[in-house]
């Protein structure tokens, strides 16, 4: 059993388990098609996006998944598509990519949970499919939140508001230095109340911008970096560059449930003891979101479930040679979605270099799957059927105006 030697502590009560039963009902794979693929592979043409020094398909700096996985954001595309390029995956595994220029510039991000709004790194938002329609003629709708590189923003769904009417956002940022500086600073949110009508987008409250934990500066200083907001903008993960105690470490804290509050109480969640990349979450359902992260080019999932005492676990494909170009993403309905390169070999031992998307299905990895019938524990589903990917893509068009 692969797994990397990582553990999470965790502060709070412990989490209730519901689900299937993973002993009792095995998946059945691919095979009768009640479930995707454990890992599947989409190359991209190197035609529609250009090529790299290597002379493979060009990947961007790094990519953010749509909620339903059928859209990709990536970040600083290449000479051919420009700074941020919008590929559509295909819905069958054969099927051919789309791939959209954008006006958006280097390191812009999606508003994660709905993607309602793509954020440009002035502040600009844009309205997701005036984006797909419009292409590079999209015009932004308004300016607010937090901006500069390495910004995240989540819209708040589950939030104490003084107007429930309204679509609140909170956006995490820290401040921008010199370039030696970038990447690591304290931690700012901003939330905002937008009302989006026929007559446009009017921000109808705003927070400002607000640094944030210094309740904790006793014990993680002030300096963090890689912060990632939650999908539901009330958590957030990062490391602290110089912690009072201990060594820096990937750590997940919590923040308000209020929209528009003074203080956040960056009340620590988990601690990975481990300095990963960026850790990304997924969707929370009846059980806490899984979080993703790259390290050393592999990509790993954890189930902060307290009983697997923080267990790390590795995606792979033992036919391939698949090296992560930067963080994944994960779908609500729990796909790892993430750019790579990979190697195609024949019986023969001839391989050929593939660039483009991995999807793996974590709930079929067999390391999971084997420590959880360990733990007797039950699993949050058996796997992600077909059906469970066409339902998320529907949702995600009808509620954009798209065609499925």
């Amino acid at each position: 059993m692969v797994l990397k030697p990582v553990f999470l502590v965790f502060a709070g009560a412990a989490l209730a388990l519901t689900g299937f039963d993973v002993l009792s009902q095995p998946a059945q794979g691919a095979r009768d098609g009640s479930c995707i693929e454990a890992v599947s592979y989409l190359p991209l043409d190197p035609a529609q996006v250009g090529r790299d020094s290597q002379g493979m398909a060009a990947l961007g700096t790094y990519e953010r998944i749509s909620p339903d996985g059928r859209f990709v954001l990536r970040s600083f595309s290449g000479a051919q598509l420009g700074q941020v390029a919008l590929i559509e995956l295909p819905s069958e595994p054969n099927g051919r990519m789309t791939v959209r220029k954008t006006p958006l510039s280097n390191e812009a991000f999606p508003v994660q949970g709905s993607w309602r709004y793509l954020v440009d790194v002035d502040g600009s938002h844009y309205r997701f499919s005036d984006i797909v329609r419009q292409q590079q003629v999209a015009r932004p709708l308004f300016k607010g939140g937090m901006k500069g590189f390495y910004a995240a923003a989540s819209e708040l769904d589950r939030v104490q508001s003084p107007d429930p009417s309204l679509i609140w956002i909170r956006s995490m940022s820290w401040p921008q230095g010199g370039r030696a500086g970038q990447g690591t600073g304290p931690l700012q949110v901003r939330t905002l109340g937008l009302r989006d009508d026929a007559r446009g987008v009017e921000v109808v409250h705003d927070s400002g911008p607000q640094f944030i934990c210094r309740s904790r500066e006793v014990i993680d200083g002030n300096v963090y970096t890689l912060p990632m907001l939650s999908v539901d903008g009330l958590a957030f993960s990062a490391i602290p560059i110089n912690p009072r105690w201990g060594k820096p470490s990937m750590r997940v804290y919590g923040l308000a449930q209020g929209a528009l509050v003074p203080v956040h109480p960056c009340d620590l969640r988990w601690d990975l003891q481990a300095t990963p990349g960026k850790a990304v979450f997924g969707f929370a359902t009846d059980q806490p979101a899984m979080l993703t992260y790259t390290d050393n080019a592999s990509v790993y999932f954890v189930d902060p479930r307290p009983a697997l005492k923080g267990q790390v676990f590795r995606i792979e494909d033992w036919r391939t040679q698949v090296l992560a170009s930067a963080f994944p993403g994960l779908t609500r309905d729990g796909r790892i979605v993430f750019g790579a390169t990979w190697k195609d070999c024949r019986p023969d031992g001839t391989c050929t270099g593939q660039a483009g998307y991995v999807v793996a299905d974590p709930y079929q990895n067999p390391d999971y799957r084997q420590q959880l019938q360990y733990l007797g524990l039950q699993a949050p589903k058996i796997c992600i059927s077909p059906a469970d990917v066409l339902r998320e893509r529907q949702h995600f068009a009808t509620q954009h105006g798209l065609a499925p």
